[in-house]
C-alpha cells in the first residue's frame, strides 16, 4: 500500500539579504545570451527581488507563503553593481510584486539614479498596476525602466471579485494611459485571460474593450485560462460543474489551446482571437507607432525572436512582420537596426569567474546533478511564448549548497534544450558526471516531459534517487509522487530544504534516509509503502541501495 506523506511546511526565509548572491558561473551564460528571455532581450541579468505573495488570486499556484519578503534596495543595487562593472547594462526583475513595498522599491530606483547607473530595467513578469502612481512611474522611467508587464486578467468587476484579484480597473487604466501618452517608448505589456468559469460573452468583451481602448500597448496577451490542480480556481471550477478529469487533462496544454472546460464554443473563441489579432495587434497604425520605439531598445534578432514567440506564424525577417501588418516599404520610416552585438559583454563567462571562482570537484564529494526541465527539446513541441531563461532557482539552490557544505558536495546544473537537446545527450551527460543524486525541476505545463525523463533516467540509472522540485512539485506533489521513479518532492524555500535533506543523506553514507528521519525535515513530501511487519519504507527499494553502483 502506497501512502503520500507531507512534512511540516518549511518556515519562510525572513531575511533575503542573508542569502548569498547567486553564483552565475554555475551555468554557461554565453549559451543563454543567444536567446531572449521573458525580458525579450539578450545579454541580460535576471534578479529576484521579493518572495511571497500578499494577494489571494484564485488562479495562482500556492507556491509562495502569503507574507511578502523583500530584498533591501541596497542589497539589490549591490548585486547589480557587480555586473555593471563587468559591462552588463540590462537587468530584469523577475517577480510581480516588486512595487508592493513602495518605500523600498522607490528607494531602489532612486539609488540607481544616485549611483548614475546607465542601465535598462525590465519588469517582464510585472508589477501590480493599480497601485502605481504617476510620480512613481516618472521615477521608474528616469531610472531606466524600458519594459513593463501589467496584469488585468479580466475587465469584469464581477470576475475580479470571483477570482480574488480585486483589481481597481479604472486605476489600472489611468496608469496605462499615462504610460501610453507620456512614455510611449516603454514597451508596455498586458496580461489578460479568457475562459473563467461562469464568464459570459459580454464579460469577455469587457476585457477586449479594455485592450482596444488603449491604442499603443506593445504586447497585450489573451491567454486561455488554465485551471491548475490544488488552487482556488480548481475549487471554483469544480463548484461550477467542471470535472477533476477535465482539469487534469488540460494541465499540459499551452496558453493558446482550448481546454475541455472552456465556457465558450470554439467559434466564439476563434472570433475573439481573430478580432484581437487582426483589428488590434496587427493594425497598421498600431505597428507603425510601436515598432520604431521597439527598435530603440531591441536588435532585429531580438524583435524577430519576440514576435516569433508571440505570433502563431513563422517570422523569418523584419519584412515578414511588416507584410503581416500590411505595411509597404514606402510607409516605413524607422531608425536603423541596432548592431546585433548591442549590449553584449565579450567573454562574459570568464569575467563572471572573477566574481565567483570555480569550485573544483573532489573525489569524496557527493555528486548532485540538478536538471531544469522547463524547456522542450528543439525538435519537440512548438509552443507560443517560448523563451529561454537561465535556471535561477537551481542556481540559488546550488550556490547555497556550496556555501553551506563546501567540499562535501560536487554540484552540476543543466537545462533541457540548452545543455542537452535530446535523450542521448542527457544520458551522456549523466554518465559522465556520475551523480549520486539527481534533482529535477519543472513546471506543471511540462509534467509529461518531466515524467518521460524520469522513466528514462530510472531505466539507465536505476540506483540513483530522483528528487523533484519546482512549481510542479510544490502544487502537484500528490499526482507527481504517483510516479514510482521519484523518491521525494522538495516544496518551498528550496535552498534550505534541499540543503537539510542533503545533510541527512551525507549522514546516511550517501543513501536516502529512512521515513522516520525524512518526516522530521520540514518542506518535503514522499511516498511510502507498508511492509509486512508494519513498518514503512521509501517506496522504491533501490533508493536504499549503494548509490555507487551506477550503470
Amino acid at each position: 500500500m502506497r501512502t503520500i506523506k507531507k512534512t511540516e511546511p518549511r518556515p519562510q526565509i525572513g531575511d533575503l539579504d542573508s542569502l548569498p548572491y547567486m553564483d552565475r558561473g554555475l551555468v554557461n551564460y554565453e549559451k543563454y545570451h543567444r536567446f531572449i528571455g521573458q525580458a525579450m532581450v539578450k545579454h541580460c541579468i535576471a534578479l529576484q527581488a521579493t518572495r511571497g505573495c500578499p494577494y489571494n488570486c484564485a488562479y495562482c499556484h500556492k507556491i509562495w507563503p502569503k507574507s511578502h519578503v523583500f530584498r533591501s534596495a541596497e542589497n539589490i543595487i549591490g548585486e547589480i553593481m557587480m555586473y555593471y562593472r563587468l559591462g552588463i547594462r540590462r537587468f530584469a526583475i523577475h517577480d510581480d510584486i516588486f512595487n508592493f513595498n513602495r518605500e523600498n522599491s522607490l528607494k531602489f530606483f532612486k539609488l540607481v539614479l544616485r549611483e548614475g547607473l546607465d542601465i535598462q530595467l525590465y519588469f517582464a513578469t510585472g508589477m501590480r498596476g493599480d497601485i502605481l502612481a504617476t510620480d512613481y512611474i516618472d521615477v521608474m522611467v528616469e531610472a531606466g525602466v524600458v519594459d513593463l508587464t501589467l496584469a488585468l486578467e479580466t475587465g469584469s468587476p464581477r470576475l475580479q471579485k470571483l477570482i480574488g484579484k480585486n483589481l481597481n480597473i479604472d486605476k489600472l487604466y489611468r496608469n496605462m494611459e499615462y504610460f501610453c501618452t507620456h512614455y510611449p517608448g516603454v514597451i508596455l505589456e498586458l496580461q489578460t485571460m479568457l475562459g473563467f468559469p461562469t464568464e459570459t460573452k459580454e464579460e469577455a468583451g469587457l476585457t477586449r474593450d479594455f485592450i482596444k481602448s488603449l491604442h499603443w500597448i506593445h504586447f497585450p496577451y489573451v491567454h486561455i485560462l488554465k485551471v491548475y490542480p490544488n488552487t482556488d480556481m480548481e475549487r471554483i471550477a469544480l463548484e461550477n460543474g467542471i470535472t477533476k478529469e477535465q482539469i487534469l487533462a488540460a494541465t499540459g496544454q499551452a496558453y493558446h489551446e482550448l481546454p475541455p472546460y472552456m465556457p465558450f464554443d470554439r467559434e466564439f473563441v476563434t472570433e475573439y482571437q481573430v478580432d484581437f489579432m487582426q483589428n488590434y495587434f496587427l493594425s497598421k497604425d498600431r505597428l507603425l507607432h510601436v515598432l520604431p520605439r521597439q527598435l530603440e531598445v531591441l536588435t532585429e534578432d531580438e524583435i524577430l525572436q519576440k514576435y516569433n514567440s508571440y505570433l502563431p506564424y513563422d517570422i523569418e525577417s523584419f519584412d515578414d512582420l511588416l507584410n503581416l501588418g500590411g505595411i509597404g516599404k514606402d510607409e516605413w520610416q524607422a531608425p536603423s537596426f541596432r548592431e546585433e552585438d548591442y549590449m553584449m559583454v565579450p567573454d562574459f563567462n570568464q569575467k563572471v569567474r572573477q566574481l565567483f571562482p570555480e569550485k573544483k570537484n573532489v573525489p569524496e564529494g557527493l555528486n548532485i546533478l540538478l536538471l531544469d526541465l522547463s524547456q522542450f527539446y528543439t525538435d519537440g513541441r512548438r509552443i507560443l511564448y517560448d523563451v529561454v531563461e537561465p535556471p535561477l532557482g537551481l542556481m540559488y539552490v546550488l550556490t547555497y549548497l556550496n556555501e553551506q557544505l563546501g567540499d562535501k558536495v560536487n554540484g552540476k546544473i543543466a537545462k533541457s534544450r540548452i545543455d542537452f537537446d535530446s535523450n542521448e545527450e542527457l544520458l551522456a551527460l549523466v554518465k559522465e558526471f556520475k551523480p549520486h543524486i539527481i534533482g529535477l525541476r519543472s513546471l506543471t505545463f511540462y509534467k509529461d516531459f518531466f515524467h518521460q525523463i524520469v522513466s528514462l533516467l530510472k531505466e539507465f540509472f536505476p540506483n540513483v534517487p530522483i528528487i523533484a522540485g519546482g512549481p510542479y512539485a510544490t502544487s502537484g506533489y500528490p499526482q507527481m509522487l504517483q510516479d514510482p521513479g521519484i523518491a521525494l518532492a522538495v516544496m518551498g524555500e528550496g535552498e534550505i530544504t534541499f540543503c537539510r535533506l542533503v545533510e541527512q543523506i551525507l549522514l546516511c553514507d550517501g543513501k536516502i534516509p529512512a521515513p522516520e528521519t525524512l518526516i522530521e525535515i520540514p518542506g518535503l513530501a514522499f511516498a511510502t509503502k507498508e511492509k509486512a511487519h508494519g513498518k514503512s519504507e521509501i517506496y522504491l527499494a533501490q533508493f536504499m541501495e549503494d548509490l555507487d553502483e551506477l550503470q
